[in-house]
């Protein structure tokens, strides 16, 4: 008797400590796959202009976002946001720190969406916003 309830203590324990160890490893790989350059596209990975000349892209560092709009005809760019993240339970969450002078009332505002990747390709699916967008993975800033 005494065998068996070792036995189970030990095998409940090390369910536990793996189920632990895999679900710490999969929220760090999927964080890890946000990680680079991306630029906003349509649904094909097709670059969308943001406005005249202009290109959007996100660029999500380990522990930062950033969003910025480059004008390749002049070579000028505009940072829109930047801020921190964070992806946790599969919801992807950016906080705005710093943003234009335009947008300064959005200073401080969270963002949720629901994420999917495929292929090279990150969808963004507001939660309790409008925004629904398709970035491409790039190497840099072309």
């Amino acid at each position: 008797m005494k065998k068996n309830l070792i036995l189970s203590v030990l095998t409940i324990s090390l369910v536990f400590l793996f189920s632990s160890i895999v679900s710490a490893q999969t929220t760090a790989f999927d964080k890890s796959k946000l990680l680079g350059i991306w630029q906003q596209c349509d649904s094909t990975g097709v670059p969308e202009m943001t406005g005249p000349g202009f290109n959007e892209y996100k660029i999500i560092t380990p522990e930062s976002f950033m969003v910025m709009e480059v004008n390749k005809e002049d070579g000028t760019f505009i940072a829109v946001f930047f801020g921190t993240y964070s992806f946790e339970n599969e919801i992807y969450t950016e906080t705005l720190t710093y943003t234009t002078p335009q947008m300064v009332s959005a200073k401080g505002s969270k963002n949720l969406f629901y994420i999917a990747f495929k292929n090279n390709l990150l969808y963004i699916y507001g939660i309790n916003n409008a925004y629904k967008q398709v970035w491409k993975r790039m190497d840099k800033i072309d």
